[in-house]
């Protein structure tokens, strides 16, 4: 009687061949995990920004000098950018446009008027002249635009838009006094 027996280089030969075909299948998915993961991230990121530029520009306003309370400086102003910039870890700030509006709202027609632009675009800032009051509002908008860092998923996530957008009233840093009940 023969017996057919497999000699290891047979069988070592075989296992490359499947290695080779599933490699790039593998690898293909890994990137993809790590492309999501990234995209994540600058989401997260993104969104962080948005609520610590609100947060800021609703505090900023309230110094302990009488003289300038109510008052937005240029130096305010680039204090809540760089506080918002500040979160960013992988998004570039080329990519990032941070709009904080200062409104004050209409109680009869319940609109509300700009009072003020602080920008990370030069050309669409403009300081509140009016000093600001307790119940104006703050909004702000963060804006990216994310692209795949991967050329093989790259035709798949090109310029994906994030758009973060908050509003806040303006209160003093010792919150809201509420009556009694």
């Amino acid at each position: 009687m023969i017996q057919w027996i497999r000699s290891p280089q047979r069988r070592s030969g075989q296992t490359l061949t499947e290695f080779a075909l599933v490699l790039p299948m593998l690898l293909l998915f890994m990137l993809g995990i790590m492309e999501f993961g990234r995209l994540l991230f600058i989401y997260t990121e993104t969104a962080n920004a948005a609520r610590e530029a609100l947060r800021a520009a609703a505090v900023t306003i309230h110094r302990s000098n009488d003289a300038d309370r109510g008052k937005v400086t240029a130096s305010e102003c680039n204090e809540v950018l760089n506080r918002a910039y500040g979160t960013l870890v992988l998004t570039p700030r080329t990519q990032v446009t941070i709009t904080v509006e200062y409104l004050r709202p209409d109680p009869g027609s319940g609109n509300a008027t700009i009072i003020g632009v602080c920008s990370s675009d030069p050309a669409r800032s403009r300081l509140p002249t009016q000093v600001l009051e307790l119940n104006d509002q703050v909004y702000v908008e963060v804006q990216s635009q994310v692209s795949a860092a991967t050329p093989l998923i790259r035709p798949f996530i090109s310029n994906l838009p994030l758009r973060f957008a908050g509003m806040r009233s303006v209160v003093p840093i010792s919150g809201i006094a509420m009556p009694k009940p």
